[in-house]
């Protein structure tokens, strides 16, 4: 039986009308009449390829928006047809008050306009009210113009996420030959201060990644070892895309065999990226990132505020992370580059 997701998307296929071209448009917060607009954006795109079925989904993304999970902001023309597309949106952090700034694609006759800096100037009125305390955006690195638009609202790079999209994502516009890496930048717009246990073996990479940050903290020691109790982990698995994300939610003694038993799962079913979020509030930081480094994890980079106390993104590839073929924008980017790839060459050599 088909899913709801297939239902849509053979709607969306069947679409034969032509798309607009040279309209006037205004912006706005998305409206529910928006929603199958998004949707036939979204499929002009990236075809079937996108991994989140919300954005095929009109009901769906309306109920998003009216919760306040996701927030919308639109390109409309007369006829009501969507060229484009941005939102701020909860996403993977456990944070519900740090919300993702992304979701950004416009018609490419209307990518000389002003469609989209014009939905992200709205959306950028909300950041430090309705809750939004702070909010990161993924860049991605096959090209650098979504780079200098994270850059113009003022967030800091902080993290890079190797082989983070599938290449089937980029085949309808054909703008990228394999999978897509993904830069983390962050802004944190209401700030207090927080505990923060810098693990020894990233001391230097952190002081360099939290520099820009502007952040209040307060340095803790960290433990010797990890507690006596079991782990708890919280996984979530992105099949589309080949993507499993994993929250330590409380570090244990079996932590490695969790691990283990998990990577074993992902080789099976072919994924292609486990990525693994510690919060850096609490003083087993330290030796739960030992123990991701002796199971060969590499590092991904700094998370200002993801927990509500900052957090650090490690992860472990079972593909190429095509670190040649990424095209990065500023300085900073590149030393973060740097920085991840010598890393992910000492965890290959064990």
């Amino acid at each position: 039986m088909p899913t709801p997701r297939q239902k849509a998307i053979k709607l969306l296929a069947a679409d034969n009308r032509p798309l607009p071209a040279g309209e006037l448009f205004t912006t706005r917060f998305y409206q529910p009449e928006d929603g199958p607009g998004v949707a036939r954006l979204f499929y002009a795109i990236y075809g079937d390829g996108y991994p989140i079925d919300t954005f095929y989904l009109p009901d769906r993304l309306t109920e998003e928006n009216r919760a306040g999970r996701i927030r919308s902001a639109v390109a409309v023309t007369q006829a009501g047809d969507v060229v484009c597309h941005e939102a701020l949106y909860r996403s993977s952090a456990p944070n519900p008050c740090l919300y993702e700034f992304g979701l950004g694609l416009t018609l490419p006759a209307y990518r000389s306009t002003l469609a989209f800096a014009r939905c992200s100037q709205l959306l950028m009125t909300l950041p430090g009210t309705e809750g939004i305390d702070a909010f990161f955006g993924e860049a991605v690195c096959n090209h650098v113009i979504t780079q200098k638009l994270t850059r113009q609202v003022g967030t800091v790079e902080t993290a890079l996420e190797p082989a983070l999209m599938p290449a089937r994502a980029y085949e309808a516009e054909q703008s990228a030959e394999g999978r897509v890496s993904c830069l983390m930048a962050f802004k944190v717009v209401q700030d207090r201060k927080r505990q923060l246990c810098i693990p020894d073996t990233y001391r230097n990479q952190l002081t360099f990644l939290m520099e820009e940050c502007k952040l209040d903290r307060e340095e803790i020691a960290s433990n010797d070892s990890l507690p006596t109790a079991e782990a708890r982990l919280k996984t979530t698995l992105f099949p589309e895309a080949g993507i499993a994300r994993c929250t330590i939610a409380a570090p244990g003694n079996d932590l490695a065999d969790r691990l283990r038993l998990l990577e074993a799962e992902l080789r099976e079913k072919q994924f292609t990226l486990l990525q693994c979020y510690v919060s850096l509030g609490a003083s087993c930081a330290g030796p739960v990132v030992k123990l991701l480094q002796q199971e060969r994890f590499f590092l991904g980079g700094f998370l200002p505020v993801w927990f509500g106390d900052d957090g650090l993104l490690m992860q472990k590839l079972f593909v190429d992370p095509g670190f040649e073929a990424m095209q990065l924008y500023s300085e900073r980017a590149k030393t973060i580059l740097e920085m991840v790839r010598a890393d992910w060459k000492q965890s290959k050599e064990g």
